[in-house]
């Protein structure tokens, strides 16, 4: 779990962005060619072309995705959190990407109005994404919000996978 003292605004709207034309988008991703006669020599009938999408991307379509499970899972977004905090917003959740790394976050407001976005992390490596399982070093009261988000994260990369081979 990482905390990050800045204030940040969420100036992502989840409503701005199609997921399905983000998919289909041609300028989104580049889809790896085969020469036909290649194909026809080797004897193969089908190719499985993987898709390579821009992180930006898929930190945008986890981020949209994250937030709906947030939202349809979260009864009570309060009670998941510990006695030093005050409110979460559920609707700041935003993931962002750095280098092979994706992290989803929320906005805490703590009891002394200071705001942190705990995360939960993802990696990509060989090829596919992997969150990264981090429980036994969370603090026993910010568990219940890292399972949250963990979970959120979860289901968004199942959904993502679902419609997608990331590459």
């Amino acid at each position: 779990m990482d905390f990050n003292s800045d204030s940040i605004t969420p100036d992502f709207d989840a409503d701005d962005i199609n997921i399905f034309e983000e998919l289909s988008s041609s300028n989104s991703f580049s889809k790896t060619e085969r020469n036909p006669l290649e194909q026809i020599l080797l004897g193969e009938d089908e190719i499985n072309e993987t898709i390579a999408f821009d992180s930006d991307v898929i930190a945008d379509l986890l981020q949209v995705l994250a937030h709906h499970a947030i939202v349809k899972h979260a009864d009570d977004p309060v009670g998941v959190l510990p006695a030093v905090a005050n409110d979460v917003d559920i609707n700041s959740a935003r993931v962002t990407s750095q280098e092979d790394e994706f992290r989803l976050s929320l906005l805490v407001e703590l009891q002394d109005e200071q705001k942190i976005r705990p995360c939960v992390r993802v990696r990509q490596e060989n090829g596919s994404l992997n969150i990264v399982e981090e429980e036994e070093k969370v603090p026993k009261q910010w568990l219940p919000l890292y399972k949250m988000l963990h979970q959120a994260l979860s289901s968004a990369l199942d959904s993502l996978k679902a419609t997608a081979q990331i590459a």
